[in-house]
């Protein structure tokens, strides 16, 4: 339960209230609703300068981007772990804020990232490798931090790695929402 609460304590964009975060309670950081588009990654439908929003979506380890390779893997873990021991996660409550719907808690967390990722996509096809600063912002913390963030070049690995997900869980997700599966899979 320690281990997937984990990913509750790094998510961007919401508060981590105390009820659910305790004395790791803390404010909203990066609402990442203005994204600035850079050179790199713009496309026809979206041109370098254009704002777009990607909200939600965990921390990396070190600092204050969110990357669709670093984080796809954590989603796969997280999705498989329910496919293999579904009857496990389905009464398993780790205090999250969505713990009271009718999807697993272990899913529930997987679709906070699941959702930035798909908020990374572009109009053609292409993924956004991460969402992120010029430069690392140090050691403030996250509400506190008000750089401008921007979104990379689309990359190889961060489509692939997107599309697996996307798979996955239009699979794991038919049963409890039929609109987010059917938006995964196309």
């Amino acid at each position: 339960k320690a281990t997937l609460k984990y990913y509750y304590f790094n998510r961007a964009s919401m508060p981590i209230v105390n009820e659910y975060g305790g004395k790791l309670a803390r404010e909203a950081g990066h609402p990442d609703t203005a994204v600035v588009v850079l050179p790199s990654a713009a496309s026809s439908t979206r041109p370098a300068g254009t704002k777009i929003a990607t909200p939600g979506g965990w921390y990396d380890a070190g600092d204050y981007n969110k990357y669709i390779v670093s984080s796809a893997g954590p989603v796969f873990t997280l999705l498989s772990a329910y496919e293999t021991y579904p009857a496990l996660y389905d009464s398993l409550d780790l205090n999250i804020p969505e713990n009271k719907n009718n999807i697993p808690d272990i899913l529930d967390e997987a679709l906070y990232n699941i959702r930035w990722m798909m908020s990374m996509q572009d109009e053609d096809g292409g993924v956004y490798n991460k969402t992120t600063e010029a430069n690392f912002s140090g050691f403030d913390m996250p509400a506190k931090v008000n750089a401008t963030r921007y979104v990379t070049t689309k990359g190889t690995a961060a489509t692939l790695d997107f599309a697996a997900v996307m798979a996955m869980t239009s699979r794991v997700y038919r049963k409890y929402n039929t609109q987010l599966a059917d938006s995964a899979l196309n």
